[in-house]
């Protein structure tokens, strides 16, 4: 479930910090490659010459399921077949136009991030929103329109899409942290707060959630929080211009 996300940050003169963009190029994780073990179907020997598209062309008549033919048995796509091998042609098509169906739908998602990331929200939004109606289980999609919709300033239609990640994920620190951020977006600082708070639970190590936390318990008017926060984040991140920040918010906070 875990993995390393790079953040797209603003500068820190921005009051309302902004959630990290997640731009997988390539795959959704969190969508698992099937393999299928012992399902009915044709065992086919490879004969030479042959592609996955020849065969999904010889039993279904149709060669644009030979890619999910390959993802069906395992099988790298990029490798050419062995003569001699053999690989299990399910009776059923049905199997192999879901999974093409879901290989599609990750070809739009990953139009859609590669738009996001030049910060063309508005065409990017299209494309992950056709990704997820093609394929509703494709997490990092979900995932990554909530984020546009964040961009957008459409808060209101990304929180049901995150509060539904973290109900479904609840130990994916990032899903809280976004959750988190979009509940400030709306000025609702208190709900901020926990979601924030189960992301460090997660993982105390978190900075961006220490930053988001001190800055929480600052707008709250909660002081003494917010500055032992500060200090949590500075004993995080010494270095940086958000450490820079942090030291301006802890300076005036001791001031009051």
């Amino acid at each position: 479930m875990s993995r390393t996300l790079s953040g797209l940050w603003e500068t820190p003169k921005t009051p309302l910090f902004v959630l990290m963009l997640l731009l997988l190029a390539l795959s959704c994780h969190r969508k698992p490659v099937k393999v299928v073990v012992g399902k009915e179907g044709y065992t086919h020997v490879i004969s030479k010459g042959e592609t996955l598209e020849s065969i999904a062309e010889h039993y279904y008549g149709d060669a644009s399921l030979g890619k999910a033919l390959g993802q069906y048995n395992g099988m790298d796509p990029l490798k050419p077949l062995e003569p001699g091998t053999t690989l299990l042609v399910p009776f059923d098509r049905k199997e192999l136009e879901n999974i093409k169906a879901s290989q599609d739908a990750s070809i739009v998602y990953n139009r859609g991030t590669v738009l996001a990331r030049t910060g063309q929200y508005e065409q990017a939004l299209n494309y992950l929103e056709q990704a997820v109606e093609m394929d509703p289980t494709l997490v990092d999609a979900w995932y990554n329109l909530a984020l546009v919709y964040h961009h957008l300033e459409r808060p209101e239609k990304a929180l049901p899409i995150l509060r539904n990640l973290c109900q479904n994920y609840p130990r994916e620190k990032t899903f809280h942290y976004s959750l988190g951020a979009t509940w400030r977006q709306m000025d609702q600082n208190e709900e901020a707060l926990k979601e924030f708070k189960l992301a460090l639970e997660i993982d105390p190590q978190y900075r961006e959630a220490q930053y988001a936390l001190a800055l929480t318990l600052e707008a709250l008017g909660k002081g003494r929080k917010a500055i032992k926060a500060w200090e949590r984040y500075l004993e995080m991140d010494a270095d940086s211009v958000w450490a820079d920040e942090a030291r301006m918010h802890l300076e005036r906070l001791r001031r009051r």
